[in-house]
């Protein structure tokens, strides 16, 4: 009878952890709206500065036309082009269920960093020099959106860093943000994407953004709970038609 019990319970826990759905908290991750555009998103530059993050297709950036990999996903992107110093950021707000089981950030990047180095000071100030890098970061929402302060970045996902290769094709970056949203349930938050040169042309592109969370299924949740009630108001009964 206990072995049955035991048994019982295991099942009910086991239907509760499989028993969940996958949720998108990212729109237009792939700048396909439209025909192309960045509805959802926000886009900001330096002012005083030079060039933006572009709506970007076919194989030349969107401002000088230098040679760059088609968009992956599948005809449209965003990526930074501009003629002299800037600096630029793109960011979307989301907000984080209130139950979730796993959460995963995962994007492509392009870089084509034609300013020779990367340098990554505290900053994406592009007055401060030398300033050559790309970053991703999760913040809150009341920051200033070029802030890189500490209380303001809950996580930064990604940066470029001095030696990195100055030219990658596409690539798959992959991030669990499990813990970091589960210490912030029913917030609103802010995934960003930076920009900042001022040692030459530098063109980061990026494409099909997903930020995914699995969320508990509600009603699996209370059906789990109601099976074990009547489990432990009749077990015996449970488990003698469980070995029947």
């Amino acid at each position: 009878m206990r072995n049955c019990f035991i048994t019982f319970i295991a099942l009910l826990l086991g239907a509760l952890a499989s028993s969940a759905s996958a949720s998108e908290l990212i729109t237009n991750g792939g700048f396909e709206d439209g025909g192309g555009s960045f509805a959802g998103w926000t886009v900001l530059d330096q002012v005083g500065g030079s060039g933006s993050w572009f709506i970007q297709s076919g194989t030349g950036s969107p401002l000088n036309g230098f040679p760059v990999p088609p968009p992956p996903g599948p005809t449209h992107a965003a990526m930074t082009d501009q003629t002299g110093p800037g600096s630029h950021v793109m960011f979307q707000n989301f907000t984080v269920p209130f139950a979730l089981n796993l959460a995963t950030l995962q994007f492509d990047l392009f870089l084509s960093n034609q300013g020779g180095a990367y340098f990554a000071p505290p900053t994406l100030d592009f007055n401060t020099n030398p300033n050559q890098q790309a970053r991703v970061d999760i913040m809150t929402t009341t920051a200033d959106p070029f802030s890189v302060a500490p209380g303001d970045v809950l996580l930064n996902v990604y940066q470029t860093n001095p030696g990195d290769p100055l030219l990658s094709g596409y690539t798959t970056v992959s991030t669990d943000l499990t813990t970091l949203l589960q210490a912030h349930l029913g917030e609103t938050l802010r995934l960003r994407f930076a920009e900042v040169d001022n040692q030459g042309f530098f063109n980061a592109g990026v494409d099909r953004i997903s930020l995914t969370a699995v969320i508990p299924e509600p009603a699996t949740w209370a059906l789990t709970l109601s099976g074990i009630v009547l489990l432990l108001s009749g077990q015996r009964l449970l488990c003698r038609r469980l070995q029947s």
